[in-house]
């Protein structure tokens, strides 16, 4: 049904590539962060997805697609799902002669502030990714709990009279925390790389209360600052206050060799699936055969402990997999 190269996933047949690596003619593209950013001549995805490389990549022709609506190219039928990971973004479920794919992208299965919540369909194929396809990456916190604690980082650096800066991506993360932040009441300050996308969450309906953007000009005590992780560790940030304490919001974040950019304090804040909702993710889909992907190598091997015919993707040129 497909085949993978070092351009990516390909349906076999059609000219039509699943997140290309490589530039290509024509691929579906899950979600709007940078990686996925390739230009491709022309983009099958969701509307904020659309403008989120419109915005990074000047991506001029698009298709759009709605969660639900089905795209007919050929003889594929596409129809997106909604993944969780960040705004628009998608897993895409292809059927052709009576067989189904259902290609992940990257997903989350917590609640998310900003995102919409997965929906998870039944599929013969699946390719997942398996960003923490190993049993270290377990994180039982509560989206309550997570913001409980990032709350509580910003209530002991005001105590200790320090600026809270937070550190979190520009696309996804540093929406996260404006909402759970601004929606406390808090006075936050956004870098200007998050303001921008921001306005583009704006857009799709999504507000972001008691948030200003930050142009390098002294921070008030009161208020807390977000800021991309790599603008501080490249000093790419002027006027930072005097005394400041940063927290990392990954799900890397308790890794011995995840990068925590130095960060005093850190909060497994992620926007991927842990390992075990990262099982029960295959169990929702009930897979004939599983390929994983971007991720650890060893989870296929977690996924034939319970029962399921699961390998890692591999490059196999052009040949048929299914």
């Amino acid at each position: 049904m497909f085949s993978y190269d070092h351009r990516g996933i390909k349906l076999n047949g059609h000219d039509f590539w699943l997140d290309a690596h490589r530039k290509v003619s024509f691929s579906f593209v899950s979600h709007g962060h940078s990686d996925h950013l390739k230009n491709h001549d022309v983009i099958l995805a969701t509307p904020p997805t659309i403008q989120f490389h419109a915005f990074r990549a000047h991506q001029k022709k698009a298709i759009p697609l709605n969660y639900g609506e089905k795209y007919q190219f050929e003889d594929l039928t596409i129809e997106l799902f909604p993944a969780g990971h960040i705004l628009g973004s998608a897993m895409s479920r292809i059927e052709v002669a009576g067989v189904s794919l259902l290609y992940s992208g990257d997903f989350k299965m917590k609640k998310s502030w900003t995102a919409g919540e997965i929906e998870i369909p039944p599929a013969d194929i699946l390719i997942m990714e398996s960003t923490f396809g190993d049993p270290h990456y377990i994180y039982d916190h509560s989206p309550d709990d997570l913001q409980g604690e990032v709350v509580s980082f910003v209530a002991d650096c005001f105590r200790d009279r320090v600026t809270p800066v937070i550190l979190a991506y520009a696309l996804g993360k540093a929406q996260e925390a404006m909402k759970m932040l601004g929606g406390a009441g808090y006075d936050v300050r956004v870098h200007r790389a998050a303001w921008e996308l921001a306005k583009i969450y704006r857009q799709f309906g999504i507000e972001f209360e008691n948030c200003t953007p930050w142009k390098n000009e002294t921070v008030a005590e009161n208020q807390v600052l977000i800021i991309p992780p790599h603008a501080l560790q490249y000093n790419r940030v002027k006027n930072l206050p005097p005394r400041f304490r940063t927290v990392f919001l990954s799900g890397w974040a308790n890794s011995p060799t995840g990068a925590h950019f130095n960060a005093d304090h850190t909060v497994p804040l992620s926007d991927h699936a842990d390992f075990n909702e990262l099982l029960e993710f295959v169990r929702q889909v009930q897979p004939k055969k599983v390929y994983t992907t971007h991720g650890f190598e060893d989870f296929p091997r977690y996924l034939r402990d319970i029962g399921y015919d699961a390998e890692l993707l591999r490059e196999t040129g052009q040949g048929a997999m299914f």
